[in-house]
């Protein structure tokens, strides 16, 4: 493997002198070849020679004159894969010259070896010094050089992957595959100046040795190293693809998972790689082209504005793609996998793990597909669309599909890691959604009920431009049939057949919950380092946010258990998180937001109170989210808080102005008091469905947050310490015993407990603008008035949202 110093050092242009010389060589063979061919082998073919001696010398003629253009071949193959060498060191050179020039950048130091240190010498003096002093302060000196030293590596092994496949290419360019040719181990004549096409036949020897049991733990490097290497090249992708088709991909696949988790244990985290450089391959083959204005696919490199998935121009543009060549290869792609996805095919994760000897159940062809497309691979949102759309079609009976075909016997969650749980992609779709969450954009466009695409499916024959996001997501939401555990008659070895009952997975839904968040926020579920606008968002992140809102809401007012799945309620609470300002306004604003004459800012949310509470109440079932939500909307309002001044917080306002101070606290008081609410009634409701001891307190305890919740775009330290009074100890005591508590106890002890989380906010503020503590304490002072505004609103949110929870007890 080349060093770093190695990389950076090497003369390159000796690779394309060598060429010129290899290219040369093959000149001088053609001119022997035309020298042999008129002074030798010309005479068996043209002249007075005849007879059994003129044929055999023919034979052997020819059998020279072939090795002598084989010979040409070969050089000229050599010529031009040292060439082709020299192009991708050029071009992988300059990324690991460019990983390095953004190290130093960062405030690294590079050494000509490659190693990575935190440059000190760049430092202010004061900062050297504080440098030196601080230990805390060299480990994050040390971590950021780990960052970029891992950087740099990657970059540096990203050619020795390139030099392993010159080096397999020259080793078999010079071996003669043809063992009729009258020769043995002469010229190539079926030479090639491709690297890639002599990476592309020895991946495919080792697949081959992979299905048969006989690869070596060379092999499964070499496997690694080739899919690694080629992660991005359209040529190998699609041919080694193409060569196997939809149906031996699966098998391989699935061949690969028997080995990893059951037959090969020692060699499974080399079986993943494989799994994940075929999952890059795969998301390399299907990429669909960047369009720009005018329709057309843009060139590599290109710095013009793509269009954006979703877009009706994006959508007529795909269209057009569709029918050219350059498409060929994903269109049949998509009709193998049609033909194979409903499929039976044999694997032991559902083989062997089922609770029976002979049970029926098989891998269905887009289980296997989704279990591998979940190891990796940066995947076209488009191709994910198709390919959700068509899994659907699968299993929609209104599509002329069938409902039950992913049941399988055994559950396949997480909790379940010794029966393929946390890997195997049962419910292919739910698997789908979870990958497309990873993309925020593609999820968006996937469930925008105002987003194109083109559904080459439509009933048209040809295809169509479609909206069907909307239709998407009432499927998903209402239509779907969600119970893939059971329904399938299993045996006993000695006959005795019964019917294994009907449930979902525990991890059901978890794609689709992680799908919407992403869709609805613009950013990957789980981030909580977000840029400092993440509480602005997109048309259609607005409309899937509104439509959750009053979907969930009016579904929760039947009274039946939660209308939002439990796998989803996190989700739903980090949603609420990303618009705080509008849900606060919604909450504590005296106006119907549903209607046109007002908005919340930024994102004008058109969502009513009742509905919003509704939907947080729902949310709430789960005391994480109810925690995400409840910290999100204190931090907000202590960001409020802080904008009260001096003068708001010691004097009546004059001449009729606003009372901005009372206006405030009313509006969190109201806010503050409706969440406490709502945390009351889903406690006493938990309660009485006798819920264990208390999972709902205990999840909010332990809950660490997965959405920006106190990192709102507004610094200072009173802010953060106000947020920490709002959503510290005190809010976690109201969580408490509530053992023989009526709703209405609670909510006394909420109206005594709950209150002081505010006071304590507003008197934080106040020392911090120069109110003393003696203009806090006095009766009748402005303090105390604010206080009684505060505390009145805080009763009013507390009291005045029973109807909008929705109560069960």
């Amino acid at each position: 493997m080349p060093t770093y110093y190695e990389v950076m050092q090497t003369d390159l242009s000796k690779l394309t002198a060598a060429a010129g010389k290899w290219e040369a060589m093959a000149g001088e063979f053609k001119k022997l070849e035309d020298q042999y061919k008129r002074d030798i082998h010309g005479v068996t073919v043209v002249g007075s020679w005849a007879g059994l001696s003129a044929r055999a010398a023919k034979e052997r003629f020819d059998v020279t004159l072939r090795e002598i253009q084989a010979a040409q071949k070969e050089a000229k193959a050599i010529g031009s894969l040292l060439r082709d060498a020299y192009t991708q060191f050029v071009n992988l050179r300059g990324k690991v010259q460019a990983a390095r020039a953004d190290a130093i950048e960062a405030g690294m130091k590079v050494s000509d070896q490659g190693a990575v240190f935190f440059d000190t010498e760049r430092l202010s003096p004061s900062n050297r010094i504080a440098y030196h002093h601080d230990p805390s302060y060299q480990e994050s000196g040390r971590v950021e050089a780990n960052k970029w030293a891992q950087v740099i590596d990657r970059a540096v092994k990203a050619v020795a992957d390139a030099d392993d496949g010159v080096r397999i290419a020259l080793n078999a360019v010079v071996v003669d595959t043809d063992l009729l040719d009258g020769t043995t181990n002469g010229f190539n004549a079926n030479a090639e100046g491709d690297i890639e096409k002599y990476e592309l036949d020895q991946m495919m020897e080792i697949a081959s040795r992979i299905n048969s049991g006989t690869a070596t733990a060379q092999d499964l490097k070499d496997a690694e190293r080739s899919l690694r290497d080629n992660s991005g090249n359209k040529f190998y992708s699609q041919t080694l693809l193409n060569s196997w088709g939809a149906d031996q991909t699966i098998q391989f696949t699935n061949k690969l998972n028997d080995l990893a988790y059951f037959d090969d244990k020692k060699d499974k985290a080399a079986y993943l790689r494989i799994q994940g450089g075929l999952s890059d391959v795969l998301a390399t083959a299907t990429r669909v082209p960047d369009f720009g204005k005018g329709g057309n696919p843009l060139p590599a490199g290109s710095k013009e504005k793509p269009l954006a998935l979703g877009t009706k121009g994006y959508a007529e543009a795909v269209q057009n793609w569709r029918s050219t060549k350059d498409a060929d290869f994903y269109n049949n792609w998509l009709d193998g996998l049609r033909k194979v996805g409903a499929r039976e095919y044999d694997t032991k994760v559902v083989d062997e793990l089922t609770p029976l000897a002979r049970s029926d159940d098989k891998a269905r062809g887009y289980q296997s597909l989704v279990t591998l497309m979940q190891t990796g691979g940066d995947y076209s949102g488009y191709f994910l669309h198709d390919l959700a759309d068509d899994i659907r079609r699968a299993e929609d009976p209104g599509q002329k599909g069938d409902s039950n075909i992913w049941d399988l016997g055994v559950k396949y969650d997480s909790g379940h890691q010794g029966k393929g749980g946390g890997w195997f992609a049962n419910d292919p779709l739910d698997g789908l959604l979870g990958i497309m969450s990873n993309d925020p954009d593609t999820a968006t466009a996937y469930f925008d009920s105002k987003a194109y695409q083109f559904d080459n499916e439509a009933e048209s024959g040809a295809g169509a431009v479609t909206q069907p996001g909307k239709d998407r997501l009432a499927y998903l939401q209402t239509g779907r049939d969600w119970e893939i555990i059971g329904d399938q008659t299993r045996s006993f070895k000695d006959d005795v057949s019964f019917q294994v009952p009907v449930s979902e997975d525990t991890d059901s839904r978890v794609g689709f919950g992680k799908a919407l968040e992403a869709a609805a926020t613009g950013y990957v579920p789980g981030t909580t380092d977000v840029t400092r606008d993440y509480i602005n968002h997109s048309d259609a992140q607005i409309r899937i946010f509104e439509g959750m809102v009053n979907h969930y809401s009016e579904a929760g007012k039947s009274g039946q258990g939660s209308a939002v799945p439990e796998n989803m309620r996190e989700n739903f609470g980090n949603v609420i998180a990303y618009y705080p300002g509008d849900v606060y306004q919604i909450l504590s604003k005296n106006v119907d937001f549903s209607g046109p004459g007002f908005s919340t800012h930024p994102n004008g949310v058109d969502v009513d109170s009742g509905a919003m509470v509704r939907f947080i109440r729902e949310v709430s079932e789960d005391g994480g989210a109810f925690k995400t939500v409840h910290g999100s909307q204190m931090a907000f309002a202590a960001r409020e808080i802080e904008e009260l001044s001096h003068g708001d917080l010691s004097r009546n306002p004059e001449g009729g102005s606003p009372d901005k101070a009372k206006g405030t606290v009313q509006e969190a008081g109201y806010v503050i008091g409706a969440l406490d609410q709502v945390r009351a009634d889903v406690l006493i409701d938990q309660r009485d469905a006798q819920i264990s001891d208390n999972n709902w307190a205990k999840a909010y305890k332990y809950h660490v947050y997965g959405a920006p919740v106190t990192g709102l775009p507004f610094f200072g330290d009173t802010l953060q310490r106000m947020i920490d009074l709002g959503t510290g100890k005190e809010a976690e005591a109201l969580n408490g015993v509530v053992e023989n508590s009526t709703r209405e106890d609670l909510i006394d002890k909420y109206q005594k407990d709950g209150y002081p989380r505010l006071q304590n906010m507003l008197n934080e503020q106040a020392k911090s603008v120069g109110v003393t503590s003696g203009e806090i304490l006095e009766k009748g002072s402005r303090m105390s008035q604010v206080h009684k505004e505060a505390r009145s609103s805080y009763g009013d949110g507390l009291n005045g949202v029973d109807g909008a929870t929705g109560e069960r007890g």
